[in-house]
């Protein structure tokens, strides 16, 4: 785990999406997710390495609430209570820019990538999305998911071109 990593992917996840109305908690629990784990079904490695529990409403991470405390302590980022249609939201804003020089040009071309594919999905067509990949179908109830698990990924949601391998 690279908590100091997660949260520099954090407040850079916030600074370019963060203002967009669907993107509160919910969302943002997905986002850190399919980044982590469409990475390490790329190139083997973690890129973050947090941990995500299967949760009624899809991939959680555990980190995050504890992270998101520490943020907002460290006056980093602003807690923002909002109305998305008729639901509460729970939104993040960067008081702070992300420190870039823990990342890689690769780790910052994939995460664009995943914003690009992900950001403007609501909390529900996310959650609904997360629900149908096999890390979050394999696990148990309130159990991590396996980061392995990935590689059983059907055509839907696998990011790896393993033709290329061949």
């Amino acid at each position: 785990k690279n908590l100091e990593k997660f949260k520099q992917v954090h407040l850079y996840i916030l600074a370019k999406v963060g203002s967009k109305t669907n993107v509160g908690e919910t969302v943002l629990h997905k986002l850190l997710y399919f980044i982590d784990f469409d990475y390490y079904e790329k190139y083997e490695e973690n890129l973050m390495g947090a941990t995500y529990i299967k949760n009624l409403h899809g991939p959680t991470s555990v980190e995050l609430g504890r992270i998101l405390k520490d943020m907002q302590d460290k006056r980093q980022i602003e807690k923002i209570k909002s109305r998305y249609f008729k639901y509460e939201q729970k939104k993040y804003l960067p008081v702070k820019r992300a420190n870039l020089s823990l990342l890689s040009a690769r780790e910052l071309e994939h995460i664009n990538g995943e914003l690009d594919r992900l950001a403007d999905k609501n909390a529900k067509e996310i959650e609904d999305y997360s629900h149908e990949d096999i890390p979050w179908k394999a696990a148990e109830d309130g159990r991590p998911l396996s980061y392995e698990s990935v590689f059983y990924r059907d055509e839907k949601y696998s990011v790896r071109n393993y033709e290329d391998e061949l």
